[in-house]
């Protein structure tokens, strides 16, 4: 009875933290939010991976592609939504943290204080909000004017305004008043993270990712994946992930055993692959010598406690 009262008083917190968070973010009952949303991941995925036709006539075709042409952005808003599962009650079936309307106004934050500093290199555009359209929106005005301010921007901007995360720390107090904070940053580094993560997965291929891990269906066609046709991976087979030995070196603890193949033969000390692990050895390092700064029986200074 005691832990099922606990359980219960931490998932009335975390909603209730939650909310607050929505709150303090701007997240409210706008019907434009999730057009808002999606069209600030695409800005995202578009910055971070870039299309880059310049490189079709060096490399070939398969590299062209960038983020928006494989719909990267709108994947992005239903992994993060996705993402943080606590099975918590009022929270949805699964109890999950829809962070993406958050860090999409975490986003435009960032984009508004890049614009304040004189940061920018070039001026924001709804030209650019445009180019993150496809033909299966809609309804292109109501989506032009649903974008916020990082949607507007360049993308060598938008990575500056990320960039200005860092600077950031929000402010909340959701547990009983008492004040909580996180880094904005983080928020730069997972997009940016997993918009390139992400990229390069088997993502595109699968019928449909919401579902469990178990239910998901896909095809394992390199055609049927963009990042696999750039990078020439093959597909999923057994035995990719297999350990294939032991990385050693001459002088070092491990490697010892019989060689399958030699990195860097030339070098100093050439990186053996062996069949076994090999041994540790003593360390030559003498600690008869040392003393601890502050004895066991003593307590600490009260400046180190």
């Amino acid at each position: 009875m005691g832990d099922a009262s606990l359980w219960s008083r931490i998932s009335r917190r975390v909603v209730a933290a939650w909310r607050t968070l929505e709150s303090v973010l701007g997240q409210g009952p706008d019907p434009d939010a999730d057009v808002h949303t999606t069209l600030t991941l695409r800005a995202v995925a578009d910055a971070v991976v870039p299309r880059t036709p310049e490189l079709a006539d060096e490399l070939g075709r398969e590299h062209v592609a960038g983020g928006g042409d494989v719909g990267l952005g709108d994947f992005l808003v239903v992994y993060v939504n996705e993402l943080f599962q606590f099975g918590l009650p009022g929270l949805g079936a699964r109890g999950n943290l829809p962070l993406a309307g958050p860090v999409a106004n975490v986003l435009d934050a960032a984009a508004v204080a890049l614009l304040e500093r004189d940061g920018n290199g070039d001026a924001p555009s709804p030209d650019r909000v445009e180019a993150l359209l496809g033909p299966s929106d809609p309804d292109p005005t109501r989506h032009a004017g649903a974008a916020g301010t990082f949607a507007e921007l360049s993308r060598t901007d938008r990575l500056r305004a990320l960039g200005l995360l860092d600077e950031f720390e929000v402010g909340i107090r959701a547990f009983d008043g008492e004040p909580f904070e996180f880094d904005a940053g983080l928020v730069g580094q997972l997009v940016v993270g997993f918009t390139e993560m992400i990229y390069y997965s088997e993502w595109q291929g699968y019928d449909e990712f919401a579902q469990p891990p178990g239910d998901r269906v896909h095809p394992n066609d390199p055609a049927a994946v963009q990042s696999w046709r750039q990078t020439g991976y093959p597909g999923i087979a057994p035995g990719y992930a297999a350990l294939r030995g032991y990385l050693g070196t001459d002088d070092g603890p491990l490697g010892e055993g019989e060689a399958v193949t030699t990195v860097d033969a030339d070098a100093p000390s050439p990186v053996r692959v062996t069949r076994g692990s090999g041994r540790f050895r003593e360390n030559d390092y003498d600690t008869a010598d040392y003393e601890e700064p502050f004895p066991a029986e003593e307590p600490f200074p009260a400046e180190v406690a």
